[in-house]
């Protein structure tokens, strides 16, 4: 989580989904009354269409984007007034907000419950007996 200047606040994210690219959940505190929020993702070769934020209640507003590519993208939300009159905050990256574009929130995956099976412990055993005789060998002739 970062804070930004005013009028925005506190900034969160985490990561949801990887099957196309990236999906962010992204939340951010206001303290004005803004008609919109926008996100804008950026990086160093492109600037993506921006994705409107919902309010969410509390002086927070947040949403989904879709981001093409797993990596640490920057970000600026715009406010817009009723007035016409826009604020834009300072730029941060995922990573600054709590997102890592490797690890996507989730349920654990579990693993089998099954014990190594007598045929697997055959071949544990007769490798280990490979390699004391290899060194025994190696001992003898050295």
């Amino acid at each position: 989580m970062v804070v930004l200047v005013a009028p925005f606040g506190a900034v969160e994210g985490k990561a949801v989904a990887d099957d196309s690219g990236l999906t962010v959940e992204i939340t951010v505190e206001v303290d004005r009354t803004f008609e919109a929020v926008l996100v804008r993702p950026f990086s160093s070769f492109e600037e993506l269409p921006p994705t409107a934020l919902q309010p969410i209640g509390n002086d927070m507003w947040g949403g989904l984007v879709t981001l093409p590519t797993a990596e640490d993208w920057n970000i600026v939300f715009d406010g817009l007034e009723a007035g016409g009159e826009t604020f834009r905050s300072d730029s941060v990256t995922l990573t600054e907000i709590g997102v890592d574009p490797l690890v996507v929130a989730g349920e654990p995956v579990r693993l089998p419950d099954r014990a190594i099976d007598t045929a697997t412990w055959w071949l544990i055993g007769g490798i280990a007996a490979a390699l004391s005789a290899l060194a025994a060998l190696a001992w003898w002739t050295f």
